[in-house]
C-alpha cells in the first residue's frame, strides 16, 4: 500500500474507530460486578472496544505518515506512546470481553484475582495512552501539516477520557487500583 493510500484510509478508519469506541461505551454496563460481567453487554462492549482500538492503531499510522517530516522528536514520542498505550488498552479489552467473563461465569471465587493486573502494568496505560496522545495532538499542532484543531482535539479528547475513567476502576486493573 502507497504511503498517499495509507493517509487516504487512514482517515475513515478513524471515523470508523471512533464510531466503534462510542458504541462500546454507550452499550457499557453501568457498574463492574460479578453481575455485570456476566451480563450479555459486558462481552459485546469489550468486543467493540478492542476492534475499535485496532483500527485506531491504524488510523495512527496514517496520521502520523501523513505529518512525520513536521512533527519532530515530540510527535515520534507521542506516536510511539500513543500506539503502545492502544495496544495496551486493546489488550485490557480484549481480555476484558472474553476471558475475565469466564472466570466470573466459571470460578466466581477467584474473581477479584483474575481482574488483579500485574504491578508493572499499571502505569502503561496512563502513560502509553494518555502522555502518547497528549504529546502526539502537540506535535500535530507544532507541525501545522494538519489543521491545528485536530491536534487540539486530540489532546482534549484523550484528557476528557483521562478524566473520564480516573475515578472509574478498570475491569481489569481494579484489584490493584483499590485504596
Amino acid at each position: 500500500m502507497s504511503t498517499r493510500n495509507l493517509i487516504r484510509w487512514s482517515g475513515l478508519i478513524s471515523l470508523l474507530a471512533g464510531i466503534l469506541f462510542a458504541l462500546a461505551a454507550f452499550i457499557h454496563p453501568a457498574g463492574e460486578t460479578l453481575a455485570d460481567f456476566l451480563s450479555p453487554n459486558w462481552v459485546t462492549a469489550h468486543l467493540l472496544g478492542w476492534v475499535s482500538l485496532i483500527l485506531m492503531q491504524l488510523g495512527l499510522m496514517g496520521l502520523y505518515a501523513r505529518q512525520v517530516e513536521k512533527t519532530g522528536w515530540l510527535g515520534l514520542v507521542g506516536f510511539i506512546l500513543a500506539f503502545i498505550g492502544t495496544a495496551f488498552g486493546g489488550a485490557i479489552q480484549f481480555m476484558s470481553g472474553t476471558v475475565i467473563p469466564l472466570v466470573a461465569a466459571e470460578a466466581a471465587a477467584i474473581f477479584d484475582q483474575a481482574r488483579t493486573a500485574a504491578t508493572f502494568a499499571l502505569p502503561l496505560l496512563p502513560l502509553g495512552f494518555g502522555l502518547g496522545y497528549l504529546l502526539f495532538g502537540i506535535g500535530t499542532m507544532r507541525a501545522s501539516v494538519l489543521p491545528r484543531w485536530s491536534g487540539l482535539l486530540m489532546s482534549i479528547g484523550v484528557s476528557f477520557l483521562s478524566s473520564r475513567y480516573s475515578h472509574r476502576k478498570s475491569p481489569f486493573l481494579a484489584a490493584r487500583c483499590r485504596m
